[in-house]
């Protein structure tokens, strides 16, 4: 082809075709930069698609981050459900002073799970930390996504504040009126935490339990209610949570489907 070209350039020279010789001059410049144009919007065409299918598959991954947080929020909220169902026991046996203590043991069992959210979400702190985040042109998505982490800093204050009330005020409390060793099996024998563990057999001790004077305690029960208190708020604040992963998996759908 560029044999052809420099023939006919050679041939327009010999003949002493000047104009001729300039309009193929410029008419060859223009295919020239016509192949440049093509070859750059080609190009542009595969970094795009590139671009687009890096994007589709950050999307995948932050979709699958979301569902496996939404599981383990739910499954979280289960064992508050259950602390709060324990609290609300020992509340109905201080009001009677109908104490049964095997009740009262396993109630007061479940008032010690303290429920913490792993916060590992690897495709999402992938997103911030290598800048992928600007992959995302979808404004929604993108505008989401950046609110996410101070709302799980917010939920994961509060879960942190009734895990030290629990530890500075709650069990103290509780330590000082009851004998622990049944607790601690019962809590062991129904773990939500999908194993059951056998608990160690010690010596029994020769303390009695102090049920009445725990029930009348007022310290006791004031930490337990404000205890149930916080299990409440982490609650709504995770169903809040859940509601905006679910918003975004759904926005994510549309756009990997788009």
């Amino acid at each position: 082809m560029l044999r052809f070209f420099r023939q006919i350039r050679q041939s327009l020279i010999t003949d002493n075709k000047v104009s001729k010789y300039l309009l193929y001059g410029i008419g060859e410049i223009l295919l020239v930069v016509i192949g440049i144009l093509i070859a750059l919007q080609v190009n542009n065409w595969n970094e795009e698609r590139q671009l687009r299918s890096e994007e589709i598959e950050v999307l995948k991954n932050i979709k699958k981050d979301m569902g496996n947080t939404i599981e383990e929020f739910e499954y979280l909220n289960g064992i508050r459900d259950k602390v709060l169902y324990g609290t609300k026991g020992i509340f109905e046996l201080a009001a009677t002073k109908q104490i049964k203590e095997e009740a009262l043991d396993s109630l007061i069992g479940l008032t010690f799970y303290r429920p913490t959210f792993n916060n590992k979400q690897g495709a999402i702190d992938l997103l911030f930390s290598s800048g992928k985040i600007n992959l995302i042109r979808n404004d929604s998505i993108r505008e989401l996504l950046l609110a996410w982490p101070g709302m799980i800093d917010d939920m994961v204050e509060e879960e942190e504040y009734a895990t030290e009330l629990f530890l500075d005020l709650y069990y103290p409390t509780v330590a000082k009126y009851v004998v622990l060793d049944n607790i601690v099996a019962l809590v062991y024998s129904t773990s939500f935490f999908g194993t059951k563990t056998t608990e160690v057999s010690y010596t029994p001790l020769p303390i009695d339990h102090d049920y009445d004077g725990l029930l009348e305690n007022r310290e006791f029960l004031n930490h337990l209610r404000m205890r149930a208190t916080h299990m409440r708020i982490n609650n709504e604040e995770v169903n809040d949570l859940i509601r905006y992963a679910e918003k975004l998996i759904s926005l994510i759908n549309a756009e990997i489907n788009s």
